[in-house]
């Protein structure tokens, strides 16, 4: 029974996936072309937005290498325990 519901789901997505594809292509087909510096600001606002990314993404992982994303410990009394 999953497996057909799965098959259903991959099938209602790819189905999704090419109408969207049609209608984007069929938006940039009907509008104009850009002039030069817009597709140059496009360009660079890409390369900022893909650069800010990476820097996030390593800094995540630096973070976790070393440790800043563990729960605070706090340290309890030996009496605390025993109750």
């Amino acid at each position: 029974m999953r497996n057909r519901d799965q098959w259903i789901l991959i099938a209602i997505l790819a189905g999704l996936l090419v109408v969207v594809f049609w209608y984007s292509v069929s938006v940039w087909q009907a509008t104009p072309s850009m002039p030069l510096y817009g597709n140059i600001i496009v360009g660079v606002a890409t390369t900022l937005a893909l650069v800010a990314g990476c820097g996030l993404t390593a800094l995540m992982y630096h973070s976790r290498r070393k440790g800043y994303d563990q729960p605070a410990r706090v340290k309890k009394d030996p009496e605390d325990e025993a109750r």
